[in-house]
């Protein structure tokens, strides 16, 4: 290809994988601005739930999201027979674990997974933390949002079947959690507040970080596919012998 002075004249080799690493970094990039949107999408959502008034849960959860970043109060007890230490939890650096505990309320027919916070881990990964809590009846207040995201599984089988408790788990399985209580349990999380009796060191935040992080990424991903562009066209392209 003859451009003014230039003959522009690539191999196909050479063609095929700067075209595939630019369309893989362009790819990238617009993931990332679309992590951006979504984060931003939360924050909203967030800033204008939090500001509705207080849910007094007397019934079951349906699944249709409409209860997120809700202020919430249930009446009932805490469920002491099945407790799950949800793994790989880091605070400050430490490793640690959730304690999650299934919270019985409306006249002993619904459960909800209540986290109460953040606890260390110990010496060995046998040397699991005391989580006691009474049953007593009780007045708890919370937030409620979605259940933790998965860690990645790289393809091995990570479930957890049967065991002692309390359990610990790796995720979040609902279908599980729900044939373990014998209860049809929502995908909420009540994050306990602080203030609570049965409260650990809450560390619960809606987004890890804001959306101008996911932004910088884009930038640098559109940045480096701009970089194999460039060097595309100025190393295949020579200057024209008269």
């Amino acid at each position: 290809m003859q451009i003014g002075r230039f003959q522009f004249k690539p191999s196909i080799l050479v063609t095929l994988i700067s075209l595939v690493v630019f369309l893989v970094l362009m790819s990238l990039g617009l993931w990332q601005l679309n992590r951006a949107e979504l984060k931003i999408e939360t924050q909203q959502a967030l800033i204008s739930n939090l500001k509705q008034l207080e849910l007094d849960l007397l019934t079951p959860l349906d699944e249709n999201g409409k209860y997120r970043f809700r202020h919430a109060r249930l009446q009932g007890h805490f469920d002491v027979e099945h407790q799950y230490l949800l793994d790989n939890r880091v605070e400050k650096g430490r490793p640690g674990f959730l304690v999650i505990t299934p919270f019985v309320y409306a006249v002993d027919e619904a459960v909800i997974l209540v986290n109460r916070g953040w606890l260390p881990l110990g010496k060995t990964r046998e040397d699991l933390p005391s989580i006691e809590v009474v049953n007593t009846p009780r007045i708890i207040r919370g937030i409620l949002a979605d259940l933790p995201g998965k860690l990645p599984s790289f393809g091995i089988n990570t479930a957890v079947l049967g065991g002692s408790w309390p359990r610990v788990i790796r995720d979040v399985e609902i279908e599980q959690i729900s044939l373990d209580l014998g209860y049809n349990v929502p995908p909420y999380l009540l994050h306990l507040a602080q203030e609570n009796s049965a409260a650990y060191t809450q560390n619960w935040q809606p987004v890890a970080s804001g959306p101008e992080k996911n932004q910088s990424y884009a930038i640098q991903w559109f940045s480096m596919a701009l970089v194999i562009l460039i060097l595309f066209i100025g190393l295949n392209s020579r200057r024209s012998e008269e």
